[in-house]
């Protein structure tokens, strides 16, 4: 009996330590693999104001850019419902995302809610306030 308890032992952490290290023989290729894989550059892309104070307004778009009232954005809007530093629109995992930076009054696409970072399609309308925002890539 203690004969078969040590074996069941021994199998059990042979399974282990093999589980372990095919896990870090996973990490440790991956972890090659993006420092080899060149950087994806971000696809052209605009935010155009279609309605609100500043319609008209067309916005190209940096890998990163912030849009708020704030002086150190890239977009500032001269809307009373928008926070200071109400959303950025970012380049990441070759996509356009939006994400709201926990404004008061909130950040709608395409009239919905947006509770988290959300990927855009080109057509896609950003609401903030009176402000819609409509992305084209």
């Amino acid at each position: 009996m203690a004969e078969g308890l040590l074996a069941l032992r021994l199998i059990l952490a042979l399974v282990l330590y093999g589980f372990l290290g095919l896990l870090l023989w996973v990490l440790w290729n991956e972890l090659g693999m993006r420092e080899t894989r060149a950087p994806a550059h971000p696809v052209s892309a605009w935010l155009n104001v279609i309605a609100g104070p500043q319609a008209g307004t067309r916005l190209p778009l940096n890998a990163i850019t912030a849009v708020g009232r704030a002086e150190d954005n890239q977009l500032i809007l001269s809307d009373s419902f928008a926070s200071a530093h109400h959303v950025l629109v970012l380049w990441r995992e070759d996509r356009w995302w939006v994400e709201d930076l926990h404004s008061h009054n909130g950040t709608y696409l395409n009239d919905e809610r947006l509770r988290r970072p959300h990927a855009l399609v080109s057509g896609d309308r950003i609401r903030i306030g009176e402000t819609v925002l409509q992305f084209e890539a």
